[in-house]
């Protein structure tokens, strides 16, 4: 008995020679066989892998809010400390006695040395004059007879004279206090805080931004004030510093009497 095949006839729409294939029925039936198969692990591979795909995706996505919250809490602890920085700043601004010790020569040598140079780093801590003038005042590290500290020095100047940033930085206070009168604060980033006190008008506002070497104020004799002069002051990490160490110029000007 002749073996069954079937035949497969493709007739073309233009003219032209039919083609005839003829297939026998075992191999017909592996084909069909064949596409059943691949038609079947792909049907079974969609069903298994589509959920995994999805729970991949679920955990990508709550990888992202983890490390989303993670970076927003240490964000918030930054600001925190901030904060906490800019309390003590105001504080003193508006005349609250401070436990604040004096950085000597040698500390500040330390924190200099430990202190990473970063691009930019020279741009914010203080490193420009802000007046020039005699120092008329330097630092008293420990309290007087009048049982008075003074944070910085005194530099004498002609009324209405610009008062400079000594570096870059962000204003956390500017207006009117009773001891230094009216009184800039400005934040350098690295812990640096600078004071200008005593000035006849301010020139920035608070949280404004400013570079070195910009106008902040200009020199009076607001607050307790005996005469024109400016009153500046260098903080670092919490701890008032002598700015004659970080301006050794100011000694060849210093007129101040022990």
């Amino acid at each position: 008995m002749k073996p069954r095949r079937y035949t497969f006839l493709i007739v073309p729409d233009h003219d032209g020679e039919n083609k005839r294939y003829s297939y026998s029925r075992t191999t017909v039936g592996a084909i069909i066989f064949l596409v059943v198969v691949i038609l079947s692990g792909m049907i079974i591979s969609l069903l298994v892998l589509a959920p995994k795909a999805f729970d991949f995706q679920k955990m990508e996505s709550r990888y992202n809010e983890v490390i989303g919250e993670r970076t927003k809490v240490l964000e918030l602890y930054r600001d925190l400390e901030q904060l906490k920085q800019m309390e003590m700043v105001v504080q003193k601004a508006l005349g609250t006695d401070l436990d604040m010790s004096i950085t000597g020569e040698r500390d500040l040598n330390k924190i200099l040395e430990n202190e990473p140079i970063r691009f930019g780093y020279l741009d914010h801590i203080p490193s420009l004059m802000p007046v020039k003038g005699y120092v008329t005042q330097k630092m008293i590290e420990e309290k007087n007879a009048d049982n008075r500290q003074h944070y910085g020095v005194d530099i004498t100047g002609v009324s209405g004279a610009p008062v400079k940033a000594s570096g870059g930085g962000q204003v956390v206070f500017a207006g009117m206090t009773t001891e230094l009168g009216n009184l800039v604060v400005i934040y350098h980033g690295n812990n640096y805080f600078t004071y200008y006190g005593h000035n006849e008008l301010l020139k920035v506002d608070q949280y404004q931004n400013v570079n070195s070497g910009d106008t902040i104020a200009t020199i009076g004799s607001s607050g307790k004030s005996s005469g024109p002069h400016l009153h500046f002051e260098i903080w670092k990490e919490g701890k008032a510093v002598d700015p004659l160490l970080y301006f050794p110029e100011l000694n060849k000007t210093n007129m101040s009497v022990d």
